[in-house]
């Protein structure tokens, strides 16, 4: 971990923790490296402090044998890239301990399964929520079964196929993002529906 620091109106570095001390840097002076969302003083630096208190105990105790402090800095080596990265900073060090899978991302649905069909429930939405909107889930909601029938059609005549595997994978996953679509819009029925219905209950009470 590397730190640049703001010295005599002058930003200077990078340094390493070892060699802040050298360069000048007070426990007021100003301090940012890779991960900080913006200059900090270098007392409000954890980082910092703790190599501090780990150097003032070595110079009181020098026939003590410090632990090895564990490398609790947001990149986990100096030319590294931290994984943690995409996580906002506040909670960077929370999703470090609590052992968070840094490399898991949303997870694509599997185009080789039918999505669920959202036909009945927007059906039901769209006559005792919200009609605008129900009839917006419903049109995605037909559209992902035309799009899953689609990529499933049997041959042609001649048994010729009459999709290559590549457009029926495309058409798959369109039937899967039309039912995304269908899902969010019965979301908002629903939650509309809700909403009118608390405000003709407030009005007629």
């Amino acid at each position: 971990m590397r730190y640049f620091a703001m010295i005599d109106g002058e930003r200077r570095g990078p340094f390493t923790l070892e060699e802040l001390h050298s360069a000048g840097v007070t426990p007021d002076t100003y301090v940012w490296c890779k991960g900080m969302e913006d200059w900090e003083k270098a007392e409000d630096v954890a980082d910092i402090c703790r190599f501090y208190r780990q150097r003032i105990f070595n110079l009181m105790h020098p026939s003590a044998t410090p632990e090895p402090e564990q490398n609790t800095t947001d990149n986990p080596g100096e030319d590294d890239e931290d994984p943690y990265m995409n996580f906002p900073l506040r909670f960077r060090n929370y999703a470090r301990q609590a052992g968070a899978d840094p490399e898991i991302n949303e997870q694509e649905p599997d185009y080789n399964h039918r999505p669920t069909s959202l036909i009945p429930l927007s059906v039901t939405l769209l006559l005792l929520c919200c009609p605008l909107t129900g009839f917006v889930a419903l049109y995605y909601a037909i559209r992902s079964r035309q799009a899953w029938n689609e990529a499933h059609r049997s041959t042609q005549d001649h048994n010729k196929e009459l999709y290559s595997d590549s457009e029926r994978q495309a058409f798959s996953r369109k039937a899967h993002e039309y039912a995304r679509l269908a899902r969010m819009w019965c979301g908002i029925t629903f939650f509309l529906g809700f909403f009118l219905a608390a405000l003709v209950s407030r009005q007629i009470i």
